[in-house]
């Protein structure tokens, strides 16, 4: 009896799906072949709704970018969840330079992958969007334009989620696949009953190297900050504390590091109460290093083997000197050893390490260094959406609105209901990104949904509909809701004067002026003064 298998696919990939053919020829499996050439045309979930058996789904930058195939993919990779083996294959794209069509790898494993396709189809959509005073009075052309543009708006929205879903399944690649190790494992774990052959698959195929064109900033980098170190000491195992990720280097005559990230001094362990160590009145040391602190220079640091008593070295520290370490010794190194502690004593409890890196970023005036704590945390702790937004505001102050929006983005990927993610994207879209302003209306209408938001939002979104959306009337709405929750205001109370001054209601705009500049001197100037006829005397 043979077995009836679906195999999904975009046209531009038909190399992969002749390679799956060849490597079930023998065998009682037929592939039912489904594809879509044109978004007219039913849509691969519309042919596969009805089909009970396996789905071979073979995910390619084609497919991803590809209108007729994505149509309706989030109801596939949802409804045919149970059913659905998807497979990473490569994809083909010509080459600007010569023409030619070269290979490109397909990567949905990390968030940075997907985020280029979710921005492509919200570019597609505004592109459409922008063509729409092209179209001509004919009314079929109108209405075909309208389907097509519904259709860019539906993949826009639903881009990320697809993807999200996709990424669940881990899927791997069609070389994996068709190694003799993996054997289709993911398709022999649907067909149970089916009795798979040893001698079934062809070789191994040697895996290609195929040049990431799809490039992405390297992540920041964490540095080794370089403090001073005794090879010769031996520290008690109770007091050690483990460098986790910050690993420490020995080093005893550099004097410094990059400028963007200062060097550390060396802090005492964590929970070292004692300081004093035994002392031989007669030891001479055997070496001497110096180094700075803040309020002074310790310029000896002796050693002494005591193998009768100790079998190990320790490390003397003359009496009198050890209080000036103790005092030396910066918030901002206690903070950091402390971190790393816990990091090594809680290695799941990630609220308890967020809390102490908190710390860490309190005492670090350096924003560079910020920025590498927070992102060496978010590469162990992906799914801490506090510690994305706390990087994203860090890029914002630092004027590097392309990477905060990408974080933000990221993180609304992982809670699309984040209520301040939601606001400062949008901000940033509307300030810094023109082209994308229908997406930050999207997002401040979806934001002011949430039960808990920025209440400023009330008021961006009010500026939205009002100049960019050109709602006069639905911006008024806002407007009052703003001052409702926000009664003080600096400018909502302005903008609801100016629109009763423009609709003539001169009392009304008159008492919201007086208001607004109570709130807010700055906007008393004569000409103001004189338009909504304030006596200034």
């Amino acid at each position: 009896m043979n077995q009836v298998v679906a195999l999904a696919y975009c046209q531009e990939n038909q190399a992969s799906v002749n390679k799956i053919l060849q490597d079930f020829k023998n065998t009682n499996i037929q592939f039912k072949l489904v594809s879509s050439n044109s978004h007219s045309e039913p849509s691969i979930y519309n042919q596969l709704e009805n089909f009970d058996g396996p789905i071979v789904l073979l995910i390619s930058v084609n497919f991803l970018r590809s209108l007729s195939c994505m149509q309706n993919t989030l109801s596939l990779v949802t409804r045919k969840a149970n059913n659905l083996v998807p497979i990473l294959v490569n994809g083909t794209e010509s080459d600007p330079m010569t023409g030619e069509l070269k290979e490109v790898p397909t990567t949905i494993d990390k968030i940075g992958d997907i985020i280029p396709y979710i921005n492509y189809w919200q570019s597609q959509y505004l592109e459409a969007r922008s063509r729409k005073t092209e179209i001509r009075a004919d009314e079929s052309e109108k209405m075909e334009f309208e389907n097509h543009s519904n259709l860019l708006r539906m993949l826009s929205s639903e881009a990320g989620e697809t993807l999200r879903h996709l990424r669940k399944f881990l899927p791997p690649s069609l070389v994996e696949c068709r190694s003799l190790k993996n054997k289709y494992q993911l398709l022999q774990d649907q067909l149970i009953e089916f009795p798979f052959q040893d001698n079934l698959f062809l070789e191994d195929e040697p895996e290609q190297i195929i040049e990431n064109d799809l490039s992405f900033p390297p992540p920041f980098s964490i540095p080794e900050y370089t403090v001073f170190e005794e090879e010769e000491i031996h520290v008690a195992p109770s007091s050690e504390i483990d460098s986790g990720e910050f690993n420490f280097t020995s080093s005893s005559n550099e004097d410094s590091v990059s400028d963007e990230i200062p060097e550390f001094k060396p802090t005492l362990p964590i929970g070292t109460t004692d300081l004093t160590l035994p002392r031989t009145e007669h030891a001479e040391p055997e070496d001497s290093f110096t180094f700075e602190t803040s309020v002074t220079k310790v310029e000896e640091i002796v050693k002494e083997e005591d193998e009768e008593k100790e079998g190990n070295m320790i490390k003397e520290i003359e009496k009198e000197e050890v209080p000036l370490i103790v005092e030396t010794e910066s918030s901002l190194e206690a903070a950091t050893s402390l971190y790393k502690q816990i990091e090594k004593q809680y290695p799941t409890d990630v609220e308890r390490q967020y809390f102490h890196l908190k710390l860490v970023l309190r005492e670090t005036e350096n924003e560079h260094q910020k920025i590498g704590f927070l992102q060496h945390f978010i590469e162990r702790n992906g799914h801490q959406t506090e510690a994305k937004l706390a990087l994203s505001k860090i890029l914002l102050s630092q004027k590097r609105w392309e990477e905060a929006k990408t974080v933000l983005e990221e993180l609304l990927l992982i809670e699309p209901n984040h209520g301040e993610s939601l606001y400062e994207l949008a901000s940033i879209l509307i300030t810094h990104f023109p082209e994308k302003m229908e997406r930050a209306g999207t997002l401040l209408k979806q934001c002011i949904k949430q039960s808990s938001f920025p209440k400023e939002a009330l008021y961006t979104y009010a500026i939205y509909l009002s100049n960019i959306s050109n709602k006069p009337y639905k911006a008024l709405e806002f407007y009052l809701k703003t001052i409702e929750v926000l009664p003080n205001h600096k400018f909502a109370y302005y903008d609801l004067a100016t629109f009763y001054l423009y609709e003539g209601e001169k009392k009304i705009a008159r008492e919201f002026y007086l208001k607004a500049i109570q709130n807010n001197p700055e906007l008393k100037i004569p000409e103001n003064d004189l338009a909504f006829e304030v006596n200034t005397i």
